[in-house]
Order: C-alpha cells, then structure tokens, then sequence
C-alpha cells in the first residue's frame, strides 16, 4: 500500500486547525468559560472542559503527529474521525445555542474531511491505476 500524498497547502491547514483544537482545550482547562457562557463555578463547567480535553488534545497530537509524518498510513482514519468529532461539536453547539461552537466546528469538519474525502479519491485511483 502507498503512503497517502498531501500537498503542503492542506497539510498546513490542517496542521492549524488541530492545533487550534488543542490550543483551546487547553485554554477551556483553565478557563471553562471560554467555551460555556456563564459562571466558572457552575455545577458542570470543569467536568466539560475536561471531558473536551480528554479527546481533543490526544485526537489533535495524534493528527499533527501524522501531518508531520513522512507516511501517512494513518491519516485518512485521523482526519475522517476529527472531521467527524467536529460535527460532534456542530450539533452539540447548535443544541446548546453556542455559535462559536457551530462556526468553529463547521470548519474544521469541512476541512478535515474534504481532506479526508480527497485522500480516500487518491487511494482509489492508485487501487484502480495498479490492477
């Protein structure tokens, strides 16, 4: 099996849109406000920023280490899985009525998984072009 191409473009881009997953979970950890309009003290607040943190910091390093990867075996599970945690985050910020979440959310899904889309386009040309 070949290593899955990228161009440099979609790497950067997708590279930053992970590291901005895991910058703000990071940032939520210490101020869970940041993600939850309302009092710091509110029954919840940290659990949701840790329970946000527990899978976007592992997913996103998973992700940026497979960017910065010269194979990438592993990328078009990563990015179909973060595309698919950020429409996660799309309904849970629509049920929640958190327009960041929607907004923030619907673009890293789109990324990703036009990226992912365009990944599994080129592995079914080189399956097709090898038979």
């Amino acid at each position: 099996m070949q290593d899955q191409k990228l161009n440099s473009t979609a790497i950067i881009v997708n590279a930053i849109g992970a590291g901005a997953a895991v910058a703000f979970s990071i940032a939520t950890l210490v101020d869970p406000t940041l993600a939850v309009s309302g009092s710091a003290d509110s029954p919840g607040m940290d659990l949701y920023a840790q329970a946000y943190a527990a899978r976007a910091i592992p997913l996103g390093a998973a992700l940026l280490f497979s960017l910065a990867s010269r194979r990438k075996r592993a990328l078009l599970p990563l990015l179909t899985v973060s595309g698919a945690v950020q429409l996660g985050d799309v309904a849970i910020g629509a049920a929640q009525g958190i327009p960041g979440m929607m907004v923030g959310g619907s673009v890293l899904a789109l990324i990703h998984l036009a990226t992912a889309g365009r990944l599994a386009l080129d592995r079914s040309r080189s399956a097709t072009v090898a038979a």
